[in-house]
């Protein structure tokens, strides 16, 4: 046996593990970004995600946005309409062609009461509009208040995914409990909660809510 080998042998399995280690934790860490290294997309022309919408979802606009870039993705936003009957306009002279989801969001009641034909026909023409693109990840954002939108429930039997947080929510000023991402206030038995709504809407503990939501349904 070669005797002189054996000094060497005792280097090199030390930096044969450390190479491993360093491809293992480099693997790791490519499979945990590339949903968005894949999807990112140029945000002036092809985002990753383009978000349509009014109301607690447009207030929402800073804390969504954060959320996604996190993640890696880039996104546009463009204001919705009031009415379901304008989406398809809008999808058609949108200028950007999103590569990974498409995420609208509308007020009700006024988003089918001012839509001047019938429920059914109205959601097949969104998906009409949706259908031209190339992302695959398309949702409706709905729970955001308490009204119940038609045009929403006819899109989701159209197999629209459907991204609603109403169980995360609550009413104005409602305590309601931490989740782990949540910064916590005490009540006075000094258990944490949130109030996740207030007077002017979706806080910012609420926004994160309807924001991690979204995310989880884009990529």
């Amino acid at each position: 046996m070669n005797i002189a080998r054996r000094p060497f042998l005792a280097l090199s399995r030390p930096r044969w593990r450390v190479a491993v280690s360093l491809f293992v934790a480099l693997s790791a860490v490519v499979y945990w970004w590339w949903p968005g290294i894949e999807g990112s997309g140029d945000v002036d022309h092809e985002p990753a995600v383009l978000i349509i919408g009014n109301g607690d979802l447009k207030n929402a606009q800073t804390v969504v946005s954060r959320r996604l870039i996190e993640e890696g993705l880039t996104v546009a936003w463009v204001d919705a309409p009031e009415s379901w009957c304008d989406v398809p306009g809008v999808l058609e002279s949108a200028d950007v062609q999103p590569q990974l989801g498409i995420v609208i969001s509308l007020v009700p009641p006024v988003s089918f009461e001012s839509c001047e034909m019938e429920t059914d026909e109205a959601a097949q023409n969104v998906v009409d509009a949706l259908q031209r693109f190339e992302a695959d990840h398309s949702v409706i954002v709905t729970g955001l208040s308490v009204a119940v939108d038609p045009i929403v429930v006819a899109l989701q039997k159209l197999e629209v995914r459907i991204v609603d947080p109403s169980s995360l929510l609550a009413d104005v000023d409602e305590h309601v409990d931490c989740l782990w991402w949540d910064d916590c206030l005490p009540d006075e038995n000094g258990i944490g909660y949130v109030i996740v709504r207030d007077l002017d809407g979706l806080t910012i503990a609420g926004q994160q809510r309807v924001a991690r939501m979204i995310v989880a349904n884009v990529q």
